[in-house]
């Protein structure tokens, strides 16, 4: 019999070999959409191989959309102030991994070998990943069925596709999961892989926000005496609260010195962007030609060549300013009438993270004036059994305001792979209704995770197997199919998608 873990990994191995046949099917029978994108510049000294057809037959629909600004960047570093968007942990990864097994004469044009190893990396996240997704469930939820769910679920997310092709999501997905994992293990090193995902993707500032609650909740329990937690009210009592004030001062210095380190790479990465473009002593003619003449083609800023507005603010932060300026971001920029189909495509995600979140406030709404809430310290005498755990609270806050933040700041289709790599709460939220469905809440901690016939077999899940569904049920596992299939169509082709 395979265990939890076992049967996640080659799920989530069999999940990725599913993405990559169906965007090279979709890729080689349909023709691609003439999408007005930013492509790779080509470079004429480029001699392709036969070698080098294969690979673009495989994994050229993976390449789309802003697939191709990572491995512009990977290739020739940020040569345009739009590529600033795009954050460069990811494709300094694809790049040094290229260069680390590029030989003389090359087998491979460098393109093509960034993106095999743009896949590689994407595939070994999105494994690690799908693990720490399990584990952090279980740590959270203390039920293996529901943790495995959720990590199942994950292997398919609505994004999918995104998750294989080279884009960031994948290495976001891993390094805030396990961000919030060693968060909520207390790891003091936990500012690592946080400062990392600042690397990665913007939102990954948010990220400082786990190790902050989980520090300040140990701080109240470690330094409220056990009967002031007990009592369902908080109570301003100076004899019944005694401070350590070392231990205060201890626990205040480790939360600023993890935020620092946290954001220091951020802050280091501005300062590379505001000296690549506001200097203008920058030799631009030390770029390649061909990227040079691409960007006269296509009207973009290349580094120095005139003075930029973001350039002259107190604090010279690029990506706002170009999010705006190239992609129109803003609040409620894009509530326009021809979005609506956008909309629609974002919808399911969004529903279900809201009701997510309204539904463990609700649960847990008799808590918000008492210690039990923040502390996560349960009250011995009650009795109940409550769905969703206390410790969620920091998850549901950091969903409400991603969630919140799709729906009036960004572009509304991204809702669904931005929501799907840096939350948590969508595969646990549908691996609960899944759950519910089997035996009562009391019970199911001594059900076995898969089914006995399922549990002796590597590949088969409950997804396929499962022989009775109710309502909402179907619905979930449909709208996860539905998307990993489409999406795969979608992408390939670069048509519009997620």
């Amino acid at each position: 019999m395979y265990k939890a873990k076992e049967k996640i990994l080659w799920f989530a191995v069999l999940s990725r070999g599913t993405v990559l046949l169906l965007q090279m099917i979709f890729n080689a029978i349909c023709p691609d959409h003439d999408a007005d994108a930013f492509r790779l510049p080509v470079d004429p000294t480029d001699k392709p191989s036969f070698l080098d057809y294969i690979v673009t037959f495989i994994l050229g629909g993976l390449t789309r959309w802003d697939a191709q600004y990572y491995i512009h960047i990977a290739r020739y570093g940020y040569t345009y102030e739009n590529t600033l968007a795009f954050f460069p942990l990811f494709p300094l990864a694809m790049r040094h991994a290229a260069m680390f097994l590029h030989v003389e004469p090359p087998i491979l044009i460098f393109n093509n070998t960034i993106v095999i190893f743009g896949f590689v990396i994407n595939f070994l996240c999105f494994i690690k990943a799908s693990l720490i997704m399990y584990d952090l469930s279980e740590v959270i939820f203390k039920n293996p069925k529901v943790a495995y769910r959720a990590a199942i679920l994950f292997c398919i997310n609505p994004a999918s596709v995104f998750f294989s092709a080279l884009y960031s999501e994948s290495m976001f997905a891993y390094l805030t999961f396990y961000s919030m994992l060693e968060s909520v293990r207390n790891n003091p090193c936990v500012f690592l892989p946080i400062s990392l995902s600042t690397l990665v993707r913007s939102n990954g500032l948010v990220n400082v926000g786990f190790p902050v609650f989980i520090w300040f909740r140990n701080l109240l329990v470690t330094s409220i005496p056990n009967y002031v937690l007990e009592n369902k009210h908080y109570r301003s009592n100076k004899r019944s609260l005694v401070f350590n004030s070392r231990h205060l001062l201890i626990s205040f210095a480790q939360i600023i010195s993890l935020i620092i380190f946290a954001l220091l790479p951020f802050f280091l990465l501005q300062v590379y962007s505001y000296t690549r473009f506001c200097k203008i002593e920058y030799n631009v003619t030390a770029l390649p030609y061909h990227v040079q003449q691409y960007a006269r083609e296509k009207n973009l800023v290349l580094p120095g060549e005139e003075e930029l507005e973001w350039c002259n603010k107190q604090i010279p932060v690029a990506y706002s300013h170009i999010q705006n300026k190239y992609w129109n971001v803003g609040f409620m920029r894009y509530y326009e009438f021809k979005q609506i189909p956008n909309f629609i495509l974002a919808l399911p995600v969004l529903y279900l993270m809201s009701r997510c979140c309204i539904e463990y406030l609700s649960e847990h709404k008799s808590k918000f004036l008492t210690l039990e809430f923040y502390t996560g310290v349960k009250n011995q005498e009650r009795a109940c059994v409550e769905e969703y755990p206390l410790d969620m609270f920091v998850f549901v806050v950091h969903g409400s305001f991603l969630t919140l933040f799709c729906i009036f700041f960004v572009h509304i289709q991204v809702s669904t792979r931005l929501l799907c790599s840096a939350s948590p709460l969508l595969y646990w939220y549908c691996a609960l209704i899944t759950v519910s469905g089997d035996e009562s809440s009391e019970n199911v901690r001594k059900i076995e995770y898969e089914s006995q016939e399922n549990l002796c077999s590597r590949w088969k899940v409950f997804l396929f197997t499962q022989k009775v569904y109710s309502f909402r049920v179907k619905l979930i596992y449909r709208y996860f199919i539905g998307y990993f299939i489409v999406g795969c169509f979608m992408f390939s082709n670069f048509l519009p998608w997620t």
